[in-house]
């Protein structure tokens, strides 16, 4: 299974999603899949990849643990964002009236399907 596909998954399963991809921590964006023109992965993967490390940094310095996953919602959508092995992670936009609950079920059901394919 190549990683479109299992984006392909996702979005498909996950009612109001917008859009999704694989980012390297380096903001450098692996595969993405959008249902919206308007929503720029290499964008979101650029910036949100400053946020993870800044996460990242303050969970380890507070004693808090591995940071697994980071939620962030707007005036427009949410975007989840959870961890692929230590160099990766996976987001996911959706709608505010979307099923926010599945986007993290799904999530979590294509992490291994990545970190297999990673590997």
């Amino acid at each position: 299974m190549d990683f479109k596909k299992i984006l392909e998954e996702t979005l498909s399963n996950v009612e109001g999603s917008i859009g999704a991809g694989l980012v390297g921590m380096d903001g450098i964006v692996i595969d993405q899949i959008s249902h919206n023109s308007a929503f720029d992965i290499n964008a979101v993967g650029a910036e949100y990849s400053s946020i993870i490390k800044n996460a990242m940094r303050a969970s380890s310095n507070f004693g808090l643990g591995n940071t697994a996953e980071i939620l962030i919602t707007t005036d427009k959508a949410t975007m989840i964002m959870m961890m692929v092995g230590q160099n990766y992670f996976v987001t996911l936009a959706i709608n505010l009236d979307g099923n926010l609950g599945r986007g993290r079920l799904e999530l979590k059901k294509a992490i291994p399907k990545f970190e297999k394919e990673l590997t």
